[in-house]
């Protein structure tokens, strides 16, 4: 039960985000944070810890890793962007962040989000098949994202885009990360 709370996760982000590139309603703002409580509601409901491939001392090491992947993506897409420019004001335009960690990567949030369900499968028993599905699936909206919806909305993204790499970072692009922080 819990794979259909986050399909349906999934469902409301592409919401949110159409939304944003095309509708611009504001009683649809509040997509983003039900589809994150729905994801992450759906992902508890699926965790069995029983039968994490990674036990003891070692499942306590990856869960702290796990905890770090949560951390970094709680403050890439709360903190390091303006999240009343983000997630507030849909449709309209405003500036792309280009520096911290959206210097690493156009989408780092994507890298923290895989890294958070790898170590979900490990340690807690999430479903390998489900935090692979969650994983595609946020690389599916990403790219909706780049491809459609920040170009029309995000001042700058263009050039944005030829400057950094889109979700692996480089040698280039982690030293702009460091030396912006």
């Amino acid at each position: 039960m819990g794979h259909f709370w986050g399909l349906c996760a999934f469902a409301l982000f592409f919401l949110n985000d159409y939304n944003d590139w095309q509708l611009s309603k504001r009683v649809l703002k509040g997509c983003f944070p039900v589809g994150g409580m729905l994801l992450a509601i759906g992902t508890a409901m699926e965790l069995h810890w029983g039968t994490a491939p990674v036990t003891g001392g070692l499942r306590w090491l990856v869960l702290a890793v796990g905890a770090g992947f949560l951390g970094l993506l709680i403050y890439t897409l709360f903190f390091a962007l303006s999240v009343e420019d983000a997630y507030a004001r849909p449709g309209e335009r405003r500036m792309a962040c280009t520096t911290g960690v959206y210097a690493l990567c156009r989408h780092p949030g994507v890298l923290w989000f895989g890294g958070l369900y790898l170590c979900l499968w490990a340690a807690a028993g999430l479903p390998l098949w489900e935090a692979a599905l969650f994983s595609v699936l946020n690389i599916v909206l990403v790219i909706f994202e780049d491809r459609c919806v920040f170009p029309t909305k995000l001042e700058g993204y263009a050039a944005y885009q030829a400057t950094t790499p889109f979700l692996l970072p480089s040698r280039q692009s982690i030293r702009a990360c460091v030396r912006a922080n």
